[in-house]
């Protein structure tokens, strides 16, 4: 993909903030694993089974119906975020002792 195909979308993710480079038709769970948040799983990629839920905003999206251009101005947050001064939220623990994944029986919210 040549730069002059790409559009840049400054947003914050887990509270840090970015400027990035995306197709303009690449979802936003995509943009999201290709920064190394490997917790926005891509599964059913039509919105059914949860796996790439992200808070948008504060509201759970389907990250892989969501379109990356449309998070510019956007706060992201994903599990990753969730930790606080270096140590595991509550959900992160809980997921670490079951030995638990992010699907769509467990939706952040």
């Amino acid at each position: 993909m040549n730069h002059s195909e790409t559009i840049t979308i400054e947003c914050t993710i887990n509270g840090m903030p970015f400027q990035l480079h995306a197709a303009p038709g690449t979802p936003l769970s995509e943009l999201l694993r290709e920064q190394g948040l490997l917790s926005v799983k891509q599964g059913c990629c039509v919105g059914e089974c949860g796996a790439c839920t992200v808070l948008v905003d504060g509201t759970a999206i389907d990250s892989c119906l969501y379109l990356a251009a449309w998070a510019e101005g956007k706060e992201i947050r994903t599990l990753e975020g969730e930790a606080k001064g270096g140590k595991l939220s509550h959900v992160q623990q809980a997921y670490a002792k079951s030995g638990a994944v992010q699907c769509g029986f467990v939706r952040l919210a």
